[in-house]
């Protein structure tokens, strides 16, 4: 699985989205799925930040985009991480 266990609060951003009825099928049994991976019962929505997080970690063309085009910004849930994912040096 390539979603990791949430440990954190939602951040306190809200985004109204609507699913199609298939993608919104597919997120409940992607829930189900967490739930028998991890033994947690989870809501369907709130695995739509984690699993976009998870998305934008690990597509590799858009952290090479964010590098060249000058977006430092620490990745999302990492504190002291530069934007390739590594730590670094506290000052």
């Amino acid at each position: 699985m390539k979603l990791a266990r949430i440990a954190k609060p939602l951040r306190s951003v809200q985004v109204r989205v609507s699913l199609a009825g298939d993608l919104n099928v597919e997120l409940e049994r992607y829930a189900s799925y967490y739930q028998q991976v991890h033994g947690d019962s989870v809501d369907s929505k709130a695995l739509i930040p984690e699993i976009l997080h998870a998305f934008l970690e690990t597509d590799r063309e858009f952290q090479a985009w964010s590098r060249s085009s000058g977006f430092n910004a620490r990745p999302m849930g990492v504190p002291g991480a530069s934007s390739d994912g590594t730590a670094k040096p506290q000052a």
